[in-house]
Formats: C-alpha cells, sequence, structure tokens
C-alpha cells in the first residue's frame, strides 16, 4: 500500500466528503460497519458495497487504487470461508462481509486526513495508545521514504535487474535489515525529543470544523437509514426479506448514475 499516495488523495482532495466533518464520516463507517455485521441477507450485504462504490464514483476518487486495497481481505476471508463455512452462500457471506467492511474503511482512509481520524479515536482509548497511533503514522512516511532510498542505492551499487532474482532477493532482504535498525534508533530518538520537550502522555489533536453540513447530514441519514433496513430485514424474517432485492436494484441503479456523471465530467 502506498501510505503517501493516501495520505496526499486524503488532504488534497476537494470534493464534498472530503469537506465533511470526521466526526460524521467516522459515525457512517462506524454504522456500515454495523450493517456489515448485523446482516445475514446477501443482497443486503452486495447494497451496502454497491453504496460505498457509488459514493467513491460520485466524489471522484481513486477506484483504481481503492478498490484493489479492499479486496486485501477477501483472501484471508476466503481461506476462512472455506475452512468453516457450511455453504456456499455462507462462504460468499463471509467474503462479502470482509470486502465491505474493508472498503468502507478504505473510504474513510481516502477523504480524512489521518490526524482528524486520530483526533476522533483519542478520545475513546488510553493516552499511550492514541499518541502511539499518532507517531506511527508519521514514521511511516520516514521509514517508506528511507527504504526508497536504501532501494535505489543498492539498484545503483551492484547494478541489479529483474534477470538475478538471487542478487536482487539478498540486496532485498539487507535493505529491509538496515531499514528495521533504523526504526529501532528512529524510535528511539523520538521518545528522547517527546521527554525533552515535556511529554505527559498525551498530544493534542484538534478536529477541523465542517466545511459541508449538508453532506454529514448526508452520510448520517445515509448510513443509520442502511443499518435500519438490514435490522429490519434481519428480524423481520421473509416476508420482507423477499424484497431485498429492490433494495440491492436500487443500489446498482444508484451506481450506474454516479458512474454515468464521472465518465461525462472526465
Amino acid at each position: 500500500m502506498d501510505v503517501t499516495f493516501v495520505d496526499s488523495a486524503a488532504i488534497l482532495g476537494n470534493s464534498r466528503l472530503h469537506a465533511a466533518s470526521a466526526g460524521a464520516k467516522v459515525a457512517a463507517f462506524t454504522l456500515v460497519l454495523a450493517t456489515v455485521v448485523v446482516t445475514n441477507d446477501v443482497l443486503v450485504l452486495l447494497s451496502a458495497l454497491v453504496l460505498l462504490l457509488a459514493l467513491a464514483s460520485g466524489m471522484r476518487m481513486p477506484l483504481r487504487r481503492m478498490v484493489p486495497l479492499a479486496l486485501y481481505p477477501a483472501v484471508f476471508a476466503a481461506v476462512f470461508a472455506f475452512a468453516s463455512a457450511p455453504s456456499a452462500l455462507s462462504a460468499i457471506l463471509i467474503v462479502g462481509k470482509a470486502v465491505t467492511a474493508a472498503l468502507g474503511g478504505v473510504v474513510l482512509m481516502f477523504s480524512t486526513p489521518y490526524p482528524q481520524v486520530f483526533a476522533i479515536v483519542q478520545r475513546f482509548v488510553p493516552g499511550i495508545v492514541g499518541d502511539a497511533l499518532l507517531m506511527t503514522y508519521r514514521s511511516l512516511f520516514l521509514l517508506a521514504e528511507k527504504l526508497a532510498n536504501l532501494t535505489t542505492a543498492i539498484k545503483l551499487r551492484s547494478g541489479l535487474s529483474g534477470r538475478q532474482p538471487v542478487r536482487a532477493f539478498r540486496a532485498t532482504t539487507r535493505a529491509l535489515g538496515g531499514l528495521l535498525l533504523y526504526s529501532l534508533d528512529l524510535s528511539q530518538r523520538e521518545y528522547d525529543v517527546l521527554r525533552l520537550r515535556g511529554y505527559e502522555r498525551r498530544l493534542r489533536v484538534r478536529t477541523m470544523p465542517s466545511a459541508d453540513v449538508a453532506m454529514d447530514r448526508a452520510l448520517l441519514v445515509g448510513a443509520a437509514g442502511l443499518l435500519a433496513i438490514t435490522v429490519t430485514v434481519r428480524w423481520a424474517g421473509g416476508a420482507i426479506g423477499a424484497y431485498s432485492w429492490l433494495l440491492a436494484v436500487f443500489c446498482l441503479l444508484t451506481l450506474l448514475f454516479t458512474a454515468t456523471v464521472r465518465r461525462r465530467k472526465s
């Protein structure tokens, strides 16, 4: 995963989703996760997945970079489903839940700067845990840059190419070993700097106000409505569940509409 690209997309994006408050997006993401956990209907789960794709498409987000990230958990979910699912439908439900939850997280990552998400999470976790999350985020960029420099230096000095896989593998392991030592040194230096500056186990991050209150409300209403429909279908039984395909059709039409609008604007 290209962390720098994700961070750039979250910071430099100018869509209405980017303008919404971090609190509203985190709350909507929580409701989507609740929908994924509660549902046992494949069509409802498909509706949630398609709605997330429609949202990303309508906001002109980089779907080509987002979808592969959301599909990573499908590999592990497929292994679990193969080992434990009693039927093919249950296996599809397990994999679909993993992909839908991951896509919701990816949409949040690509539309909200991490420090803003951290500012929300910080209110519900111990101080040392929240600070570790924030410093880990900062260290990822330093380590990514260091790894890129090490890889470039090794290639230039040893003249490695794709025709020498053994030498390339050895050089890569040496680079990773050097990166590990660098990361240990980096963590120690960051800790020393924080202590010298009077660190008291709490790094304060100020949340930014919403630039689009209407979008905040739309996200919350849409996510809450999806959860309400899911709960109704789950506990109402087959009388309502037989019509869950209507929700799926509506979501597919929404995705088709947003994709068409996106293509015309591009």
